[in-house]
């Protein structure tokens, strides 16, 4: 994924651009304001070679292609090696995708921070934004909640959603009983539909191009998830054909010379311009137990105290109940409807499209983002303070 930022990344999807620096360790990606600015101006040159919605087809695309050859690499009797060299000529521009959308966001925020203030007032700016950036598009969690209420069989969708339970690429699907609880579950629930906002023509054009942001910021992870998931039994050929127990604990490029040295679980992965440098241990000091503090970028104002529920998987949503704290990586739709019952959001990542921001604007609830260590201090039960005017998040006491 890292190489994919590169210059020669870029190029595989007709792009003269890349995304500056990159750090990536153990299980977070890290980032700084000269990050996003130097990508910001990336996209600034790259958006004029190819727009937000044929950056989407493009990416659509590879998703396509990649529901259409890999159960055919999964049949073929060729060499495990050869197939996995194919699949990664397959992947890696789908990987490019995951830095065009942040570039893109950094590019678009200022933007429209600065656009949609001439119409609106000041305290109105983000909720508003939150309000205009809402997809028509439907992702693939809203595709399967469609399907449910036309009726689809369970059976079906299981074969066509099973996956998304595997966000990563490497976890389980969901089981049919799994699936057959989802069906009953959004079935009884009431169908929530995101309010028309009025949108003064001159903002018309922009607002489309967020909202295709925003659609290609979920559909990018989708789009590499699925094909993951797609290839599981090719994986299964690989590791049996190099004799290493989990694809994802090697380097690809490493397997295809011959290297078959596992990747420790700590671990970090550098990036910077052309160079991309993998580390076999942690860089990064971690949060310790001891901390009380997260502090991030407000999504949407406000403050109030709670109790947190930690959120790893969408069953996890069953056990907020109202007035809870949501803390969690990211959210995600699974979670909305444990965030209709929360009263605040807290996530270790995301930008100001992402979908917790937009689903606090939405529900008007204060959200504190991008804190990087919140799943890491916080645990269930702990009573904590979401000031989500000034963007940080205090214990006020431990676990019940």
């Amino acid at each position: 994924m890292m190489e994919a930022g590169t210059p020669k990344g870029f190029q595989r999807i007709g792009l003269d651009g890349q995304f500056p620096i990159a750090l990536y360790d153990t299980d977070d990606w890290y980032e700084t304001e000269e990050m996003f600015l130097l990508a910001g101006k990336e996209a600034e040159k790259f958006l004029k070679q190819k727009d937000i919605f044929e950056l989407t087809a493009l990416c659509e695309m590879y998703l396509n292609r990649g529901r259409k050859e890999i159960p055919v690499m999964n049949d073929s009797d060729e060499d495990p090696k050869q197939l996995f060299q194919k699949f990664l000529d397959l992947i890696r521009p789908a990987n490019c995708f995951i830095w065009v959308a942040h570039a893109s966001e950094a590019y678009y925020h200022p933007l429209i921070q600065h656009t949609v203030a001439e119409y609106v007032p000041k305290e109105r700016v983000e909720t508003f934004i939150g309000d205009i950036s809402f997809p028509a598009k439907k992702n693939a969690l809203a595709l399967m909640n469609h399907d449910i209420h036309q009726g689809l069989s369970l059976e079906e969708l299981h074969k066509k959603y099973a996956w998304i339970k595997a966000r990563g690429g490497f976890r389980s699907e969901y089981s049919l009983s799994e699936m057959g609880e989802i069906q009953q579950k959004i079935l009884g629930e009431p169908r929530h539909e995101h309010p028309l906002v009025s949108i003064p023509d001159e903002l018309q054009n922009l607002a489309l191009q967020i909202q295709e942001l925003v659609y290609l910021r979920t559909l990018r992870t989708d789009a590499l998830y699925e094909m993951y998931h797609l290839a599981q039994p090719l994986f299964r050929r690989v590791e049996q054909s190099y004799g290493i127990a989990c694809i994802k604990d090697y380097i690809p490029d490493e397997l295809i010379s011959g290297r078959c040295e596992c990747v420790p679980h700590e671990y970090a992965i550098i990036k910077s311009y052309d160079d991309v440098l993998v580390v076999r241990e942690s860089i990064v000091s971690r949060a310790s137990a001891e901390e009380t503090e997260a502090r991030g970028v407000v999504a949407y104002r406000g403050m109030v105290v709670g109790r947190v529920r930690v959120l790893e998987h969408a069953k996890d949503s069953e056990k907020v109940e109202r007035g809870d704290v949501i803390v969690a990586s990211m959210t995600n739709p699974s979670y909305i409807s444990a965030m209709h019952k929360a009263s605040a959001f807290v996530t270790d990542e995301g930008g100001i499209t992402c979908h917790a921001a937009i689903i606090a604007r939405e529900m008007k609830k204060p959200c504190v983002i991008g804190t990087k260590i919140a799943t890491q201090i916080f645990k269930d039960g702990d009573m904590v303070e979401v000031d989500a005017e000034k963007g940080i998040v205090r214990k006020v006491s431990s676990r019940e």
